[in-house]
């Protein structure tokens, strides 16, 4: 997002654990988790969570690769804006997975739908701000969010940003 400002950026890569102790143990439990953040938040919210589908654009690069862009909000049932995400797909041709890219699904159920076996990486762990974000988070504070990358047979797949609202660390209780 062009848009954020960081204040504390770690590249996956290269943390160490010094690194580490800068973020709040709730927040890691949230930011170093690869699994389908969809369903672990429903789980930490005990309700469903509704996918709220903003912009959706498709585009064919010069390579013939077809891209598309998504940009979805994760919102509880009473409509609270709880993760923003925008990812980039690059297909090199319409299979299965792009023609349900198009529903409001969590990507997660959209890869077990069409049977794809992908791996996630976590690439990166921002903190900052973004005023568009936070508009729609209801909040004036720094944001935590993430960059990962799905890949199959070692191919890129798509990458994908997340922000998340500190409101998520409510239902994240520790004590």
């Amino acid at each position: 997002m062009k848009l954020f400002n960081s204040i504390f950026l770690l590249k996956i890569k290269h943390y160490d654990t010094q690194s580490l102790k800068l973020i709040p143990i709730e927040w890691q439990m949230v930011l170093f988790n690869e699994g389908s953040f969809t369903q672990n938040l429903t789980i930490l919210t005990g309700s469903k969570i509704n996918i709220k589908m903003k912009q959706k654009y498709n585009y064919i690069s010069k390579k013939k690769n077809i891209r598309n862009l998504r940009y979805v909000w994760l919102e509880n049932s009473i409509y609270t804006k709880l993760t923003f995400a925008q990812s980039l797909w690059i297909f090199k041709y319409k299979d299965e997975l792009y023609q349900q890219l198009k529903y409001s699904q969590p990507i997660g159920q959209l890869l077990i739908n069409t049977e794809q076996d992908v791996c996630k990486q976590i690439l990166e762990i921002y903190y900052g701000y973004c005023q568009y974000i936070e508009k729609y988070f209801k909040i004036n504070q720094p944001i935590w969010g993430r960059k990962c990358l799905l890949y199959t047979n070692y191919k890129t797949y798509a990458i994908i940003q997340e922000f998340f609202s500190p409101y998520i660390i409510n239902f994240c209780s520790l004590k």
